[in-house]
């Protein structure tokens, strides 16, 4: 079974990162360095303004696998955690997109300082958070149909939507050669996403309602849990997009576009992994049902971890054995073929960090210790958000790297604290 599950959440989990690698290697031959790095600039800027949707992602996906694993009337309640899921990521949205459509010439001044001069800043800037508010939505859908363990049929979605994606993007940028159209046609597909993986989850809930009155409790408790997880999220998205706008603005936008493909190779490491074990987290919600760690949930515990270490090391391993031919695939000739630089391996390194810290974050979320996990997560990437302040003028992109280590260094508690409640538990029992 878990075999099986694993399969299944390995093609979901693949399927985004590889139609990321085919949609660079076209955008960065079609756009160049710098337009590749304005977009990228703007896609990260974007994100820390909709920081708080995956929050609300993983919160579905938690409460979704809990109501599933209670007795069958609970199912009756998934469609009304739906329901105040995008109910709160949709008015979040709006409110955001608002502010943006208001204050858009300020905004992208700001963002993209005075080293970068690109005509439609404001255009480029405003389709980027449309792009993202709108993938936000598709994730909490499919947030719940992963949190109904139903991966094959979410796998099945993802593979066929990102492909087409690939195809779609790939096409408007060698037709065009502009960052807008890009953003156009993404808005465009992703809209596409929400309407036909929304009908996929219809038809997996009792009566194929997708959207129910929620009730109070379901409210309150979304809430709460994913309170703590609002403040994770943000940091992480600042976190990973603040280094990309820093280097934009300090070392231009060609470097900033070199960086974002270091980082889209490297972070395969730690994203592959991640999602191949994703299945773990509603797994472990549904075994804490009961309100307790089982030998189960032990058990499950230790090969999962062991699973995605291994998987982690060996996908690092052959990544940057192959790094010159990647970059003549993917980056050719903008960028060089040379073998790994310092800024690489540190990014590698950290992403390794990160996968192996996946499986007690997974166990930790889904025994309820949101505020651990968003305290801890939170304080260690404002460290390396300071560090980037301070590292990148002095050292260029290999200091963007080295402050991501640190916040990989930082994440390694959450083995300790794993195993701290993994014993407390089984000397309760």
């Amino acid at each position: 079974m878990n075999a099986s599950r694993a399969l299944w959440s390995a093609l979901d989990a693949g399927a985004n990162p590889l139609s990321m690698l085919l949609m660079l290697a076209v955008l960065v031959r079609t756009l160049g360095a710098s337009d590749y790095g304005v977009l990228s600039i703007a896609l990260a800027a974007s994100g820390i303004a909709m920081a708080i949707n995956p929050a609300i992602a993983t919160t579905t996906t938690k409460f979704v696998a809990e109501a599933a694993g209670q007795e069958s009337a609970a199912l009756t309640r998934v469609s009304g955690v739906v329901t105040a899921a995008l109910c709160a990521v949709i008015l979040i949205d709006v409110v955001i997109l608002g502010c943006v459509l208001v204050w858009r010439k300020g905004l992208s001044d700001w963002i993209f300082g005075s080293s970068i001069s690109y005509q439609g800043k404001e255009t480029v800037l405003l389709l980027a958070m449309v792009a993202v508010a709108i993938q936000q939505i598709d994730a909490v859908v499919g947030a719940a149909i992963r949190g109904l363990e139903r991966f094959r049929r979410q796998a099945l979605v993802e593979l066929g939507l990102r492909g087409f994606l690939s195809v779609v993007v790939a096409a408007v940028a060698w037709a065009t050669g502009s960052v807008a159209a890009v953003l156009a046609a993404q808005c465009s597909v992703f809209a596409l996403f929400v309407l036909l993986r929304s009908f996929a989850l219809r038809t997996l809930l009792p009566g194929r309602r997708l959207l129910v009155s929620s009730t109070r409790s379901q409210v309150v408790s979304l809430l709460r849990y994913g309170g703590w997880m609002w403040l994770s999220a943000f940091a992480g998205v600042t976190y990973t997009s603040g280094d990309r706008i820093i280097v934009g603005r300090v070392l231009g936008a060609a470097a900033a576009g070199e960086y974002s493909v270091y980082v889209q190779l490297t972070q395969i490491i730690h994203f592959v992994p991640s999602n191949l074990f994703a299945f773990s987290l509603p797994a472990f919600s549904r075994l804490s049902a009961a309100g307790s760690v089982s030998a189960e949930t032990r058990r499950a515990y230790r090969s999962y971890l062991l699973g995605i270490s291994a998987t982690g090391f060996g996908i690092g391993l052959i990544l940057l054995v192959c790094w010159p031919f990647l970059m003549r695939i993917f980056a050719s000739p903008l960028l060089s073929a040379d073998g790994p630089t310092l800024a690489i391996l540190l990014l590698a390194a950290n992403f390794l960090l990160l996968s192996v810290t996946a499986i007690p974050y997974y166990l930790l979320l889904a025994m309820g210790r949101s505020r651990l996990v968003s305290l801890t997560t939170s304080i260690w990437m404002c460290v390396a958000l300071l560090l980037m302040v301070v590292l990148i003028p002095r050292y260029g992109l290999a200091g963007a790297a080295g402050a991501r280590l640190v916040f990989g260094l930082g994440t390694l508690s959450f083995i300790g604290r794993a195993q701290q409640l993994l014993k407390s538990s089984n000397n309760d029992n």
